[in-house]
């Protein structure tokens, strides 16, 4: 699928069949992550990829963003500290945010053009998943990305009109 497809077409999938995702599509999201762009080059952030079906039930239990029953779960997570020494204060304030949104945006994409459902989260209890995947202190996780085979379509997407969105020279001009 070419990349504008996929940005047109991915949509959140919140239900799973229960088949495990392929080696060669799992090299891909990581690639995918390897690959992403950082502010300054910083690669603060690190990426912890769940996908044993106890440790993703477990992961369940604190995040009750996660619907249906994902093959895989990658872990987006932040470090103050390390965006700090590699860009300063405004990597530790904003870009790391910045970056992780970023390669979210590779991930989701990834998924999608390999023909694997996807959804990114927010809704869960950072200090439990932290102690679920044995983070250490300085590592936080800020998003969830569930992974796996449709069960059944998306909703579809609606959108605001492009004037309300986008302007051109000057702030409301289309």
């Amino acid at each position: 699928m070419e990349v504008t497809e996929a940005v047109k077409t991915r949509r959140s999938t919140r239900s799973f069949d229960p088949r495990v995702l392929p080696t060669e599509i799992m090299k891909d999201i990581e690639s995918a992550i390897l690959n992403s762009p950082s502010g300054s080059n910083a690669q603060e952030s690190h990426f912890v990829i769940v996908q044993d079906e106890g440790q993703i039930k477990n992961m369940k239990r604190f995040a009750s963003g996660l619907s249906g029953n994902p093959a895989a779960i990658v872990v987006l997570c932040s470090n103050a500290k390390e965006s700090f020494i590699r860009g300063g204060k405004d990597s530790e304030e904003v870009l790391r945010f910045v970056n992780l949104g970023i390669a979210a945006a590779y991930i989701l994409l990834t998924a999608h053009s390999e023909g694997i459902g996807n959804c990114p989260v927010r809704s869960f209890h950072k200090e439990s998943i932290k102690r679920i995947l044995d983070l250490p202190p300085e590592i936080e996780p800020e998003l969830l990305i569930s992974l796996g085979y449709a069960d059944m379509p998306p909703r579809p997407k609606t959108s605001k009109h492009v004037e309300e969105v986008i302007s051109y020279e000057h702030y409301g001009k289309y």
